[in-house]
């Protein structure tokens, strides 16, 4: 006698083709967005575990890199995106789908993610949203297949950005059996705006490659003057007052970056010039980039002024950057964040006590770099650094997101007994979000 759950798979089958052939005729005559497989026709998956982010996952942009983290090691993954901004470029998942929704109405929303994906059957659904198109991507999994949905928060499209409008926003928050959020900054503001319970869930680290002991640096390291920059700087306005603040200060800092710097404004030998010093050759692999930091006596992580002039405002205010927990366990570097007090990254090294944090400006940057290598100073953020590393370990985080999400809350506090006390006032910003001012 068949048991609950499969009646209940039963059931769900039986109206995805009843709605198949309700909404087949009204589609064909629909303006038609895009939905690209990326799969061979006869791959076929069943009960998989849907991912929906917005672009390639790849190790070229954060959230790509968070995600293989996460679940780069599991089976049975359908990968969804809706943008291809690496040319197609994926490394995660059996299978990966894009689908783009335009302006399509609700009804071919569902019909042009059935019709995506060709046969294949979701057992459950995580979204980390950035484009409208993840999250109604992500409703439309969760109402087809009756799937369980988490919604992961790794980027603000909706407070400080009108990246994702309410009304969407506010469904994928609704029909979330979990809700989790990167920084205490997006959990904030998210619970104020919305009122739905969030769970704090911050970036982490591969475990192999966490440091266990203490990582003094030498003296001559130390007088070297030399820090290191790790990653993506998002912000073109951040980009010129980096530049502006470390010409003619005496410091240098080299840059790694799994991208190619072709968002440059200036060639190469013009940054290296002025004291930035991009990284030649080929991207440096884990291992290679670990033992660069671990002999780094300090690290800078740009971020956002929080004015007028701020062009990644939404991303400095609430986002937590992976390269912070990445930097701190794996080598223990002190950071230095520039930019306002007030971004989610200053909050979290000065509140940590693994850094410091200082406006774009050439006097506050030189006084910081001075401070943090001495050798003191630099071994009191190493010690902090080290008790916090443990935290951040990636062991069982996937199998913790899918027991959480089957429970409907965290399963234990791991992550949650990590949020500051007391947390971040974000009622000014939240009360300043205009409602119901958006359409799709």
């Amino acid at each position: 006698m068949p048991n609950r759950i499969d009646n209940i798979r039963a059931t769900n089958e039986s109206l995805t083709h009843r709605l198949l052939e309700l909404t087949a005729d009204a589609a064909r005559v629909l303006p038609q967005p895009s939905s690209k497989p990326d799969h061979p026709a006869d791959a076929i998956l069943r009960d998989a575990d849907a991912i929906v982010a917005h672009i390639e996952v790849n190790d070229k942009h954060g959230v790509g890199v968070l995600i293989r983290k996460l679940f780069g090691h599991c089976s049975n993954l359908l990968s969804i995106r809706s943008k291809d901004f690496y040319e197609g470029r994926q490394e995660f998942g059996d299978l990966h789908i894009r689908i783009s929704h335009g302006v399509a109405s609700r009804d071919a929303v569902f019909w042009r993610v059935l019709q995506a994906l060709n046969g294949n059957t979701v057992k459950r659904v995580l979204c980390v949203p950035y484009f409208p198109d993840d999250a109604r991507t992500a409703v439309a999994l969760k109402e087809i297949y009756g799937a369980p949905l988490c919604t992961y928060l790794m980027d603000d499209q909706n407070l400080c950005s009108d990246g994702i409008p309410d009304e969407v926003m506010g469904e994928l928050l609704a029909k979330s059996s979990l809700r989790l959020a990167i920084s205490p900054e997006l959990y904030v503001g998210y619970e104020l705006k919305y009122g739905y319970k969030m769970h704090f869930t911050p970036p982490l680290v591969a475990t192999r490659l966490i440091l266990p002991q203490l990582n003094p640096p030498s003296q001559e390291t130390l007088q070297a003057k030399s820090g290191v920059i790790v990653g993506n700087i998002w912000g073109q306005r951040w980009l010129e007052l980096l530049r502006a603040t470390v010409r003619d200060s005496g410091v240098t800092l080299r840059w790694y970056c799994n991208g190619d710097f072709r968002w440059l404004p200036c060639d190469k030998e013009t940054l290296a010039r002025e004291g930035m010093v991009p990284h030649e050759g080929p991207a440096l692999a884990d291992d290679q980039l670990v033992e660069v930091l671990r002999q780094a006596p300090f690290a800078v992580v740009p971020s956002g002024t929080l004015d007028d002039t701020d062009d990644r405002r939404f991303i400095a205010q609430l986002s937590f950057p992976s390269r912070i927990p990445y930097i701190l366990a794996t080598s223990q570097a002190p950071i230095l964040v520039l930019g306002n007090e007030a971004t989610a990254a200053a909050r979290f090294v000065t509140g940590a006590g693994i850094g410091m944090s200082a406006p774009y400006d050439r006097d506050a940057f030189q006084d910081a770099v001075e401070r943090m290598t001495r050798l003191d100073v630099n071994l009191a953020m190493r010690r902090k650094a080290l008790t916090l590393a443990g935290r951040f370990a990636d062991i069982g985080a996937s199998e913790w997101i899918w027991q959480s999400l089957a429970k409907g809350e965290p399963i234990d506090d791991r992550y949650e007994s990590m949020m500051p006390r007391p947390r971040p006032d974000l009622t000014q910003l939240v009360s300043a979000c205009p409602k119901g001012s958006r359409t799709i």
